[in-house]
C-alpha cells in the first residue's frame, strides 16, 4: 500500500502526518511526503536589472529547499516521537502546484490514496492549504483521505459510504474495502430517500452477493429537511471513524469541506473522509 501525503507544514497538515503514520502502521503502507513550491514570477527587465532575475530564482529555490529541510527533519522527529519511526518515509520537494504534481507522482508511484490535512472547523477551507485539498481532489484518480486539524488516529471500527446506489458506486465500494480491508470492519451503506425504491432493494441485493465474503451493511434512512441533515442526525446517534462519499454529490462536499459552527454538518469537522471518485474520470463535483 502507498500513500501520497502532500504538506505546507502547516499544524493541520502535522496533524494528518501523524494520523498517516498510524494508518501506514495498520495498513503495512508506505508514505510519500510531497512537499511543493512556486517559483516568484518576475518580468525580464524586474527593476530595470533583468541580470539580476537568475540569482533571484536561485535563491528563492534555495531558501525554500532550506525551509523544506529544517520542517522534514520535525516530520522524522514526529515520527520517533510516536514511537513511528519504522514507517517507510519517502520525501518529494517539487517545484509546481500540488495538484499536477500530485497526479505525476500517483501515476509514477502507483499511489493507492492520497491523505491531506484541512482546517474544517475554522472555516478555512477556501484559505491556506485547504484550498489544496479541494484541487487534489477534483483532480486527482484515486481516493482522496481529507484528516481535520481536530481528529485524533484511532484504529477504524465504524465505515459510513453514502451511496445513491448507482452503477459507479459499486466500484467505489471495492475500493473502500481495498483500503480497509485489514481493519476488518463493517461498511455501512447509507441511503436516504423520500420513497420506496424497488430498484435500490435491487442493487443492495446484489451488492450483498458480491461482497459476501465482506462485512457490509445495509442503512436506509428517510429524508428529514436534507440529506446532510438525516446523515448527521444518524452519525450522531450511532457514531462512525470514517465517512466515505463519491465525489459526484458537489453540494455535499462542499459543506463537509466548508463546515463552520452554524453549519448542519459541524459533527464532521473532527472526522476524516475519504472521497471516491465516479468511474475513471476525475471529472467534477
Amino acid at each position: 500500500m502507498r500513500i501520497l501525503f502532500p504538506t505546507d507544514f502547516s499544524d493541520a497538515a502535522n496533524n494528518a502526518f501523524v494520523y498517516a503514520l498510524h494508518l501506514a502502521k495498520d495498513l503495512k503502507a508506505t508514505i510519500y511526503v510531497l512537499h511543493t513550491y512556486m517559483q516568484p514570477v518576475l518580468t525580464a527587465t524586474h527593476g530595470g536589472q533583468p541580470e539580476i532575475v537568475p540569482e533571484v530564482y536561485e535563491n528563492y529555490e534555495f531558501h525554500q529547499f532550506e525551509s523544506y529541510k529544517r520542517h522534514t527533519e520535525l516530520l522524522r522527529s514526529i515520527a520517533l516521537e510516536k514511537d513511528l519511526a519504522q514507517i517507510p518515509l519517502t520525501f518529494l520537494f517539487e517545484e509546481g502546484t500540488v495538484v499536477a504534481n500530485a497526479e505525476e507522482i500517483i501515476e509514477r508511484e502507483k499511489i493507492n490514496f492520497v491523505l491531506m490535512g484541512t482546517n474544517r472547523a475554522q472555516g478555512l477551507i477556501d484559505k491556506i492549504f485547504g484550498s489544496n485539498t479541494l484541487g487534489v481532489i477534483r483532480g486527482v484518480r484515486v481516493p482522496v483521505l481529507s484528516v481535520p486539524k481536530e481528529s485524533n488516529y484511532k484504529r477504524i471500527e465504524e465505515v459510513i459510504f453514502t451511496t445513491l446506489f448507482r452503477d459507479n458506486d459499486e466500484a467505489a465500494l471495492q475500493e473502500i474495502f481495498d483500503i480497509i480491508r485489514p481493519f476488518g470492519v463493517r461498511v455501512k451503506c447509507v441511503y436516504v430517500h423520500k420513497e420506496y425504491n424497488a430498484e435500490v432493494i435491487g442493487i443492495s441485493e446484489r451488492w450483498r452477493k458480491k461482497f459476501q465474503e465482506e462485512k457490509l451493511e445495509f442503512v436506509f434512512l428517510e429524508y428529514k429537511e436534507s440529506i446532510e441533515h438525516t446523515v448527521n442526525v444518524y452519525i450522531n446517534q450511532y457514531g462512525a471513524d470514517l465517512l466515505c462519499v463519491v465525489k459526484r454529490n458537489r453540494n455535499f462536499l462542499e459543506r463537509i469541506f466548508t463546515s463552520s459552527i452554524s453549519n448542519r454538518l459541524r459533527v464532521h469537522a473532527n472526522m476524516a473522509t475519504l472521497v471516491l471518485q465516479e468511474g475513471d474520470d476525475p471529472g467534477n463535483f
